[in-house]
């Protein structure tokens, strides 16, 4: 029998972009990043909570610190870049943050990229 799960309502969600940054040595000896896009998603980025910042495991965060919200299953790496296809922002991803096994939904903890 299959049920129903709770989804992320469609009206907060963009289309994201990650992608992985590599430095490759340029002309002159100077590193610069190349960007190569890995897979798109729909998902939501969202301020933290006070219990979010109350329970951080690393301890530290910044005004830039953010949550992403998805529940499409793609698979997002530490240190991967995310691109949101709306505003243009960009975000580092810092960890997984864990979620109870009902619900579909992964959260990560990202850093923003100042435009």
């Amino acid at each position: 029998m299959l049920y129903a799960t709770p989804r992320l309502p469609r009206a907060l969600l963009h289309i994201l972009t990650v992608t992985d940054r590599k430095f490759v040595r340029g002309p002159g000896g100077q590193s610069q990043p190349v960007d190569t896009v890995v897979t798109s998603f729909w998902g939501v980025v969202l301020p933290l909570s006070n219990l979010d910042l109350k329970f951080l495991p690393d301890g530290s965060y910044t005004q830039n610190s953010q949550k992403l919200y998805t529940d499409d299953p793609v698979e997002i790496k530490t240190g991967q870049i995310i691109r949101d296809t709306y505003d243009g922002q960009q975000y580092t991803v810092m960890q997984k943050l864990s979620h109870n096994s009902i619900h579909p939904m992964m959260r990560y903890l990202v850093e923003g990229v100042k435009k």
